[in-house]
């Protein structure tokens, strides 16, 4: 007879069936299954309100050798775990470069590239297949045809999100038309002038969404606030990020948003005040040198 590797309960005949290629007893497979649920759950929490950073892993690898997490189990964690790890750190302005065959100004560099395909919103959609290039000046999709490629401005872009499109075929059989619908779940690009807006299918919608918000934020300067200060002070930079994120760039008392933005101590340096995110906020200069060294 077999045992459970986690509690060395010996399996019953059913589990010696069913459970030995996992080597756990049913009751130890429910409660890491629930463990696995649970911790999922906190780090999309955390992804939502703040990010994820090394803290957060640290937690996470920490709880799983203290629980012995079985790897079949902690390992789908950890991956998304790692993902939005990198997710965060684009959303924070650190967008990767890449290579890429076409032509760039000497000045340009690029970001990413991806097979998609436009929806180009007409009387009729029309679908149309290339590539979508990011750089840090442009966005360009670029048609297999050659025809239809447009260049979008990332000053141009006013919102990126996520849209469910309906997509209709029309085809005609013994004389009659009959329409059938495609579901697509698409990158939607807003733009407040000019081409290239509409839905764009992606291998990856949110890594989409990160990489081209974080673009947009850097050309129209709404990261170099981070990038800028990052330098100043002990404050840790995954602090700085946080708290940027959190504050949305935007000083806490006036509403501020602009090149004079400090990171501020709610409770100063010189009165025990920690570099955490729930003691540091955001204010402009003027609002920081009024607060100056009160509580």
């Amino acid at each position: 007879m077999a045992v459970c590797a986690i509690c060395n309960r010996q399996f019953s005949i059913m589990e010696n069936l069913t459970n030995r290629t996992i080597q756990r007893c049913k009751v130890c497979d429910q409660y890491f299954h629930q463990v696995s649920r649970e911790m999922l759950a906190f780090i999309d929490t955390q992804w939502q309100q703040r990010g994820i950073f090394r803290d957060t892993k640290r937690h996470v690898l920490d709880q799983f050798t203290k629980l012995r997490m079985p790897p079949d189990l902690g390992t789908p964690v950890l991956t998304r775990l790692d993902y939005l790890l990198r997710l965060t750190d684009i959303r924070c302005g650190n967008v990767p470069r890449i290579r890429t065959a076409i032509h760039l100004d000497s000045d340009e560099y690029a970001h990413f590239e991806w097979n998609v395909i436009y929806f180009k919103p007409n009387k009729n959609i029309k679908q149309i297949p290339g590539r979508l290039v990011g750089t840090n000046k442009k966005c360009y999709f670029i048609s297999d045809t050659g025809a239809d490629s447009v260049t979008i401005d990332w000053n141009n872009v006013s919102q990126v999100s996520e849209r469910h499109l309906r997509v209709p075929h029309t085809t005609r059989r013994n004389g009659h038309s009959y329409t059938t619908y495609q579901d697509f779940q698409t990158l939607h690009l807003s733009v407040s002038k000019g081409s290239g807006g509409g839905g764009y299918s992606v291998p990856d919608i949110l890594l989409a969404r990160v990489v081209i918000d974080a673009l947009v934020r850097l050309w129209k300067r709404q990261l170099v606030i981070y990038a800028e200060t990052k330098n100043h002070g002990a404050v840790p930079e995954h602090v700085k990020a946080a708290v940027f994120l959190r504050d949305q760039g935007r000083c806490v008392q006036c509403g501020y948003q602009g090149d004079y933005i400090e990171y501020d101590h709610r409770i100063p340096r010189s009165k025990g005040g920690q570099n955490t995110v729930e003691n540091i906020q955001l204010l402009c200069r003027m609002c920081n040198l009024k607060k100056g060294d009160r509580l």
